[in-house]
């Protein structure tokens, strides 16, 4: 008896261990199960959130265009259209007759350094166009679901149809001249950009350009303040600047230096405002590196920085799309093919430098970055 006992003694702690066992895994399994559900959740949240961020990026907005009159459609080559002929649904038709459609998988955004936007010491009272000229015109081209991006280089001399219109907003003349002149026939502000916005879109075939940021040059000591010092590694030889820029060399300059090596341009040198806008895309290398890291620790400092330049910043992008992106900086690379510089030849016209741009190479690009062929 006291070995049967004993048998049945050692299985009862066997069978409790097994339940024990069971209860737990259960247990477990119930907890991953949660962790799954909020997870699965949380990523379903975190993409719908990015699309809807994505697509409000993506919206089109009021356009100048609205305001300027438009040649009648019976002038136009389309009018021999027949009754008969079906429209092609293209976005672009090329000289050769190629159609396409504009990508939307792409956010593009136009930034400017704007030389004395809202300084009206250096406005002339007579003239017509007082907004002050985009010496500085990058266009950023994202894809937003890799954050691989690039920025187009445009010099500030390239020729290029622009909107002139009065001092009242009126519009009087679309003329071939300098790209950067079309910010200055504006406000300086919202007018300007958008006006800069269209020269830049008609230059790439009518292209949609997204959103825009513009910086006075004003607030070049405000933004040295901010970041501490801008810290720059030089790819080039500048000792024409300041014999201690040489190729190679990485210094941090104060608020003087910054802004003269951002503004210094050589008069006499039919590219030197090229040169100047090329030197320019390497500060925004800097700029990005150096603010990179602060950002990715924490994206509100996106939004103070953009606080504390005030109004010396004008930008269409709203709170949700500055806070989109300052979130996915940390996925976003600068290297040595992030700038692009569009190949050209730069003349001396009758007053000022003027560029022209290799056609064939900006179309070209336009259809590798911007469209798909339309299937017919």
């Amino acid at each position: 008896m006291k070995h049967h006992q004993g048998k049945y003694l050692a299985k009862k702690p066997v069978v409790q261990k097994t339940t024990n066992r069971a209860k737990k895994a259960a247990i477990v399994f119930i907890i991953l199960t949660a962790v799954l559900v909020l997870l699965t959740a949380s990523i379903g949240i975190f993409l719908w959130y990015s699309s809807s961020v994505r697509g409000s990026m993506f919206a089109a907005r009021s356009s100048i265009l609205a305001t300027v009159p438009q040649p009648d459609a019976s002038d136009s080559a389309g009018s021999e259209a027949t009754e008969t002929s079906a429209p092609i649904p293209a976005d672009w038709i090329d000289k050769d007759g190629v159609a396409y459609k504009y990508r939307d998988d792409v956010i593009s955004i136009l930034v400017m350094g704007i030389d004395y936007m809202s300084d009206e010491r250096h406005w002339d009272s007579k003239m017509i166009s007082n907004g002050g000229n985009a010496d500085v015109i990058g266009l950023v081209i994202l894809n937003p679901k890799t954050f691989d991006f690039s920025i187009l280089y445009i010099p500030r001399d390239t020729m290029a149809d622009v909107i002139a219109m009065d001092a009242d907003g009126n519009y009087i003349d679309t003329v071939r001249t300098n790209i950067s002149t079309a910010h200055s026939y504006g406000d300086g502000k919202e007018l300007s950009c958008e006006l800069a916005l269209d020269a830049v879109s008609q230059l790439l075939y009518g292209v949609p350009v997204n959103r825009y940021a513009a910086l006075d040059y004003n607030a070049l000591y405000t933004l040295n303040k901010i970041i501490g010092g801008l810290t720059i590694t030089f790819a080039e030889d500048y000792t024409y600047i300041n014999s201690a820029y040489t190729k190679g060399t990485t210094v941090t300059m104060n608020s003087e230096q910054m802004c003269r090596f951002i503004t210094y341009r050589n008069l006499n040198d039919v590219s030197g405002a090229y040169d100047r806008g090329a030197r320019n895309m390497s500060v925004l290398k800097a700029l990005f590196e150096q603010c990179k890291d602060a950002i990715v620790a924490d994206p509100t400092v996106a939004l103070n920085m953009v606080s504390q330049l005030g109004s010396n910043l004008t930008t269409d992008l709203d709170l949700s799309e500055i806070t989109f992106l300052a979130r996915n900086i940390g996925k976003m690379s600068f290297n040595s093919d992030t700038i692009i510089h569009i190949p050209g030849e730069s003349v001396m016209g009758e007053k000022y430098a003027e560029f022209y741009p290799d056609e064939q190479w900006l179309h070209d690009f336009v259809v590798d970055n911007f469209c798909v062929p339309l299937e017919q």
